[in-house]
């Protein structure tokens, strides 16, 4: 299936998928109580694609470092949920393994499969520094 699309309505809908992660960005620096991100922003979201994980759009306010990876947090949703046929709308997933798209064990990742229309439209994925989860030092 092809579509086309004239250059005014991509840019509408591309500044519109920005402003999302942009939104997300913002939602969890206000409401969180971690400093470390509420102040230090130690955090990033983004949209990603439904079939390959690859990165739509990701806020523009997060940690930078977080946009090579976080897609494969997201490939990794798809090969084990969404391959095996448990992945449904409203579920989360969170996790920090390190091999499936983490850079170190106070990096949790959440990644939610997004639904328009009954059709799996794209993936929404966050992720922030969250202290003491059983690091070496304590407040790691």
């Amino acid at each position: 299936m092809s579509y086309t699309i004239d250059p005014i309505t991509l840019a509408v809908l591309a500044g519109r998928m920005e402003q999302i992660a942009d939104e997300m960005d913002a939602t969890l620096f206000r409401a969180a109580f971690n400093p470390i991100i509420a102040e230090a922003h130690d955090a990033s979201h983004g949209l990603y694609h439904a079939s390959s994980g690859d990165t739509l759009v990701q806020g523009k306010s997060g940690l930078p470092i977080f946009v090579g990876v976080m897609s494969f947090a997201v490939k990794a949703v798809i090969d084990k949920a969404a391959e095996a046929g448990d992945l449904v709308a409203g579920d989360t997933y969170i996790f920090n393994d390190a091999h499936l798209g983490g850079t170190h064990l106070s990096d949790m990742r959440l990644v939610r499969p997004y639904y328009r229309d009954g059709e799996l439209f794209c993936y929404l994925a966050s992720v922030g520094h969250w202290h003491d989860v059983g690091g070496a030092v304590p407040g790691n």
